[in-house]
């Protein structure tokens, strides 16, 4: 497999790296999400509850860091395969762009149901 080098990102070391940091970080937040969701509790949970736990400015911005590093992660893992394996230009600028819409896409999800529990 002949493969132009020059036609890449370059920044292969670095994405690396913020793959594994994200991948601890991840580790981490779900850990957290883990004990804030289903671990801190008295008896048996109630709806209310859940729903004062989601007004926490605390808890929502635990839940924005995971969903940031969930979407970055994940992407970043896919991008990085779609720079390694395809080579033809055209093939990999729809797919990059595909890869961009989805994660946007996800992220804003993502934010609209973070701020729908802050507003409840």
């Amino acid at each position: 497999m002949k493969k132009n080098f020059k036609e890449t990102s370059k920044s292969g070391a670095r994405g690396w790296l913020l793959q594994r940091i994200s991948a601890v970080t991840l580790f981490v937040l779900l850990i957290l999400h883990f004990i804030t969701y289903h671990f801190i509790s008295m008896g048996i949970i109630k709806h209310v509850d859940i729903v004062e736990k989601m007004k926490s400015p605390w808890f929502n911005l635990l839940q924005f860091i995971f969903l940031l590093t969930a979407v970055y992660h994940g992407f970043n893992g896919i991008w990085t395969i779609v720079e390694d394996y395809i080579q033809m230009k055209l093939i990999r600028i729809g797919l990059f762009s595909t890869i961009l819409i989805v994660a946007f896409s996800l992220f804003f999800i993502g934010m609209l149901t973070i701020f729908k529990t802050v507003n409840l």
